[in-house]
C-alpha cells in the first residue's frame, strides 16, 4: 500500500531530474536580460487624421541555448504584443516594426536590428495579444553579463507615433 502512494512521487521525482534528452552543455546558466525600452513601449497608427490601432510591448519568450554547429552561445527571443482597435475600420492587416538592441558587452555584439511583423485582427476584434517569430542572436559566451533591449519603432512615414 506504501508503495502505491510512493510511486507517483518517484515518478516526478524522476521526470524533474530528466533532461529531456538534451545535454546540460546545450543550455546556458544565464540568459541575457530583456528589457522593454519605456519610451519605445507603445505606438500608435493613423489613417488620416484617425488613430486605428495601439501597439504596444508586453513581454517576451525566450531561451539561450549553444549552437555546437557555429560554437556561439545563442539567445532565442519572441516578443510580446497587445493590439487594441481604437476605431471602427475594415483593416484586419497590422504591419508594424520593432527593434532588438544589444548595448553593452563586447564590441562584435553591440548593435540594433529591425524586425518586421503583421499581425492579423479580425473586424470585430477590439484587443488580440500577438506573439512574433522567434529571433536568434549571437551572445557573448556566459561572461558577459549585458542587457538587450526591445521596442517599437515609430515610422512617421507609415502614420505612426510614439505613446509618451
Amino acid at each position: 500500500m506504501k508503495m502505491q502512494k510512493l510511486l507517483p512521487v518517484m515518478l516526478l521525482i524522476a521526470g524533474c531530474a530528466s533532461n529531456n534528452g538534451f545535454s546540460t552543455a546545450d543550455y546556458i546558466a544565464v540568459c541575457p536580460q530583456i528589457n522593454i525600452r519605456h519610451e519605445d513601449r507603445a505606438i500608435i497608427q493613423k489613417v488620416g487624421a484617425e488613430d486605428i490601432f495601439k501597439i504596444e510591448v508586453t513581454g517576451w519568450k525566450g531561451r539561450c541555448y549553444y549552437d555546437e554547429r557555429v560554437k556561439k552561445d545563442k539567445a532565442v527571443v519572441a516578443p510580446e504584443f497587445k493590439i487594441t482597435r481604437l476605431s471602427p475600420t475594415n483593416i484586419e492587416d497590422v504591419h508594424f516594426s520593432y527593434y532588438m538592441e544589444t548595448a553593452q558587452g563586447p564590441e562584435r555584439f553591440l548593435g540594433k536590428k529591425t524586425y518586421f511583423a503583421k499581425a492579423e485582427m479580425l473586424k470585430d476584434a477590439n484587443e488580440i495579444y500577438y506573439t512574433a517569430t522567434e529571433n536568434e542572436l549571437a551572445i557573448p559566451a556566459g561572461k558577459y553579463d549585458f542587457d538587450m533591449y526591445i521596442g517599437l519603432n515609430a515610422v512617421k512615414a507609415d502614420s505612426e507615433y510614439k505613446l509618451k
